[in-house]
């Protein structure tokens, strides 16, 4: 449509200035329903072939100033389950001096016609046509089936570092996404620049919140991954099911936006969660991975799949404990319907095998609110059956609470050798925090030290440039008396 908004003199056709009004008319027109009705096969073509990867036109809005450039990306979206017609969106890029973070967003529209009224009139937006990354450049550490799927999501321009990559000099500078196992995550931090440290987006299972408040990442970006890649170069399958049609996966944090457009440039579901809401979400699933692999783990070769249907009841049970003992513990508020909802996504990674893994990120939680009980005088175990399948299977530690649960799985003796050992870890910590009293107080008295040492040596200096300047008033005292005689005698 662009010729038809173009003056003749702008025209690149030769001769076109020397035809009539009418002619030059009658062949603008005919130009600009050619080039629209290909247009549209192209777009409906393109739009028949992939869910969310349309075409981006894109082009300078009317409304543009030399120190806020603002560019808007026309982007057909196709029918979907929860939408019956295809809309049209507008990605609005703002200022480029903004940081990375805070530089794209989105605003939907029902119609191009309304989106070209946005933007400014259909010649405005014809000039300058670009194509234009909606996704933020970002660096992968893990060349796996995630950190693959990662990069595949992304526009080309990410960077993947493996285990013994070196940081790259030319970094993105947008998220850092870390798709490795958790006894990874030391190197990784250690490898990234404390300044740069903020971008890390986690994506682990587990756990991780007193690891990253140790490291001072408490409020680093996390991702609850639902989604699942079957091998290495597939495309991820999302984590819908029939009770959270919306899907699971979930982000909080800094680069949590960036996330979810990422992954919804594969067709992803990603929500974006307040603190509050993503700490739920967060023991919930590792409700579910603690209570799906245990379980599987008591029935030899069982997948999630086998779990979910034939020890409904016994998996449901724990899954209920462990909830109710995160909300004693932690405060946390679950919506209604836990254990059917994790059931639910269980249907959806039927395929999965079971293992009791990484034991200190997902059921030691669990087992340390346990001996934290225990220690505390308590009477009763808060996960009584996860200690008991744990005992049955000889994993975690064995808290001796003489009641249900796993009383039978646990020998008088065991019970005694397990009490002389956490008599000894409580010596052993109060020793050690002693200790730590002792060396703080150590450190204390040398910074005091070195502090008296700092202010002798100021004052030192001070009393000599004091002399100094003494000596120097009275050399010129006697010099001007010296001048002043040998005038006289003269």
């Amino acid at each position: 449509c662009c010729f038809s908004c173009l003056p003749p003199s702008s025209s690149p056709h030769t001769g076109f200035n020397t035809m009539s009004s009418s002619s030059q008319c009658a062949l603008r027109v005919s130009i600009s329903a050619s080039i629209f009705l290909l247009g549209m096969i192209w777009v409906s073509t393109m739009t028949d072939h992939a869910k969310y990867e349309g075409f981006r036109v894109a082009a300078p809005l009317a409304r543009q100033s030399t120190s806020s450039m603002t560019r808007a990306f026309y982007k057909p979206i196709p029918a979907t389950e929860g939408c019956a017609t295809p809309k049209t969106a507008i990605f609005v890029e703002s200022r480029r001096d903004q940081h990375p973070s805070q530089r794209f967003s989105t605003q939907i529209f029902e119609n191009s016609r309304r989106f070209r009224r946005a933007a400014g009139s259909s010649s405005r937006v014809a000039q300058n046509i670009l194509t234009v990354n909606a996704v933020a450049p970002a660096v992968i550490f893990g060349g796996g089936r995630v950190g693959q799927a990662l990069k595949e999501m992304g526009e080309g321009q990410d960077v993947i570092l493996k285990r013994h990559d070196p940081w790259p000099e030319d970094a993105p500078e947008g998220p850092i996404f870390v798709a490795t196992r958790n006894d990874a995550l030391d190197a990784v931090i250690e490898k990234v620049p404390e300044d740069r440290r903020e971008d890390l987006v986690f994506m682990q299972n587990g756990m991780l919140g007193p690891y990253l408040k140790e490291k001072g990442l408490e409020n680093a970006t996390q991702v609850l991954v639902y989604f699942a890649v079957a091998k290495l170069g597939d495309d991820p399958t999302d984590g819908v099911t029939d009770m959270n049609p919306e899907g699971l996966t979930a982000a909080n944090g800094k680069w949590a936006k960036a996330a979810a457009e990422r992954f919804k440039n594969k067709g992803l579901s990603c929500k974006v969660l307040n603190k509050e809401d993503f700490d739920a979400a967060m023991f919930e699933k590792l409700i579910w991975i603690s209570s799906f692999m245990l379980v599987g783990a008591r029935h030899p070769g069982a997948t999630v799949g086998d779990v979910e249907k034939n020890y409904t009841g016994e998996v449901s049970n724990l899954m209920t404990e462990l909830a109710d003992a995160v909300s004693k513990f932690e405060g946390v508020k679950f919506g209604p319907q836990l254990p059917e909802r994790l059931c639910a996504y269980a249907r959806s990674v039927a395929h999965f095998p079971t293992a009791v893994k990484e034991f200190e990120w997902r059921n030691g939680y669990f087992n340390e609110l346990s001996k934290e009980a225990y220690k505390n005088g308590q009477k009763e175990d808060p996960c009584s059956t996860h200690s008991g399948y744990l005992a049955e299977l000889g994993i975690g530690k064995i808290i001796p609470f003489p009641f249900k649960g796993y009383k039978e799985y646990i020998t008088e003796e065991e019970m005694q050798q397990q009490d002389e050992i956490l008599t000894k870890f409580e010596i052993k910590r109060d020793e050690e925090n002693e200790k730590r009293i002792k060396r703080k107080k150590e450190m204390d008295e040398k910074r005091k030290q070195e502090r008296e040492r700092a202010e002798s040596v100021r004052k030192e200096k001070q009393l000599h440039e004091e002399q100094g300047s003494k000596a120097r008033q009275l050399q010129m005292a006697k010099t001007a008396a010296e001048e002043e005689t040998k005038r006289s005698l003269r």
